[in-house]
């Protein structure tokens, strides 16, 4: 029987993705939420099976959770990270603290990237074709491996 569920799940799982790490990394830059391309370049994902369910792990630098589910005011976020962006971005290094103290009043607004990517691939009707016709592939792989041609 796992046999059978690896063919129905992994290829699929792993075409759902990649699709969704290009489609995270399309929203990230439409977001402007591309400085230097490291996050970007992290996006990855991981099949990880459990006793229950299998499930798609995201992989990324830390910050995509900032990022994505923005930052509560009260608590100053790293200075050395915002002197980091702040010159990558050419912003003088003289406004780092203020940004931070800014930060720490009024916090971070959440982008919600990691909703909008399920949303965006939830209502393509192009990927839902596609990942139709991989598990069409898959069921008819699977049936001839059980019952022959």
């Amino acid at each position: 029987m796992a046999v059978q569920q690896e063919i129905l799940t992994d290829s699929v799982l792993n075409l759902f993705g990649r699709d969704f790490v290009k489609t995270l990394a399309l929203i990230l830059i439409k977001n402007k939420k591309r400085a230097t391309g490291t996050l970007i370049k992290s996006l990855d994902y991981r099949i990880q099976p459990t006793a229950r369910a299998i499930v798609l792990a995201i992989e990324a630098e830390d910050y995509l959770e900032v990022i994505d589910s923005g930052r509560r005011a009260g608590k100053f976020p790293p200075i050395k990270d915002i002197a980091r962006w702040a010159r990558i971005k050419g912003i003088s290094q003289d406004a780092v603290f203020p940004i931070a103290r800014s930060i720490f009043k009024f916090g971070i607004k959440p982008t919600n990237v990691l909703d909008q990517t399920a949303n965006e691939i939830l209502n393509s009707p192009a990927l839902a074709k596609k990942y139709e016709q991989e598990i069409g592939a898959n069921l008819e792989e699977l049936i001839t491996k059980l019952f022959g041609k």
